[in-house]
C-alpha cells in the first residue's frame, strides 16, 4: 500500500477471509506521515488480536506525495522485502491502475512488476478509483464493519487532508462501505449489508 490507512480502507475483508491460506502475511506500506504513525500501530494491533494472525509489517519510510518521483527507490526497497525466489509462492495485493491518486498509481506500476512471478495479483477500489472494473466481492459481516469503522474513526480528516485539502473520505460510512454500491448495481440476489471489492488481474 501507498499510505498509513490504505490498508484499514481497501483490504480488510480480503484479509478476514484468505488468512488462513497463507503462512505469512506481510503488509509493506511505502511513505510515512506522523500523525497517522501512532494510530496505524494501535490498529495494526487490533487487527492481529481480530484475525489471531501475527502481520509482518514494514514501512519503507518514503515521503508521502513524492511517491513518482522516488519510484524507482521505492522499488528496489519493496522487491528485497518480498524475498521471493524462483521455487515460492506469493501473492499481491495493491492499488488498481484506474486510481486517480498518483501514488497510488505509482504503488500499482511499482507492484505490476512483480505480476509474472505472483501467483496471485489482486488490486483494491479506493475512494479515489475512477472507473474501477470490479469482479470480486467480499461481504463483511456487521460486527466487521463496526470494526473497520473503529479502525478507520481514529483518523482525523483536519489532520489527513489530501494534498488538495479537498480529502473527504474519513468520517464518511458511505467510503467506508466502499463496495457496496458496486455490488447493489451488479449482484443484488446477494443479501450481505457491506461489501469491499477488488479486481482480481491474476489469480492462479
Amino acid at each position: 500500500m501507498s499510505h498509513i490507512d490504505d490498508f484499514e480502507i481497501s483490504c480488510l475483508s480480503y484479509i478476514f477471509k484468505h488468512k488462513d491460506e497463507y503462512n505469512d502475511i506481510k503488509c509493506i506500506i511505502a511513505t510515512t506521515w506522523d500523525a497517522k504513525r501512532g494510530i496505524w500501530q494501535e490498529n495494526l494491533s487490533a487487527i492481529e488480536e481480530k484475525i489471531q494472525r501475527k502481520i509482518s509489517y514494514v514501512n519503507l519510510g518514503f515521503e508521502q506525495r513524492k511517491m513518482q518521483t522516488s519510484l524507482d527507490d521505492i522499488k528496489n526497497d519493496l522487491y528485497s522485502h518480498i524475498g521471493f525466489d524462483s521455487t515460492s509462492r506469493f501473492d499481491i495485493i495493491s492499488h488498481d491502475s484506474n486510481d486517480c491518486h498518483t501514488d497510488h498509481t505509482a504503488a500499482h506500476l511499482i507492484a505490476k512488476g512483480l505480476y509474472k512471478y505472483a501467483d496471485r495479483f489482486v488490486t483494491v477500489y479506493s475512494p479515489s478509483s475512477s472507473k474501477f472494473d470490479a469482479n470480486y466481492w467480499i461481504n463483511l459481516t456487521d460486527e466487521e464493519f463496526k470494526f473497520k469503522k473503529r479502525l478507520l474513526d481514529k483518523y482525523d480528516i483536519k489532520v489527513e487532508q489530501s494534498y488538495t485539502k479537498l480529502g473527504y473520505y474519513l468520517q464518511s460510512e458511505k467510503h467506508y462501505d466502499i463496495g457496496s454500491a458496486y455490488y447493489l448495481e451488479n449482484f443484488v440476489h446477494k443479501h450481505h449489508n457491506h461489501y469491499e471489492c477488488y479486481r482480481i488481474l491474476k489469480w492462479s
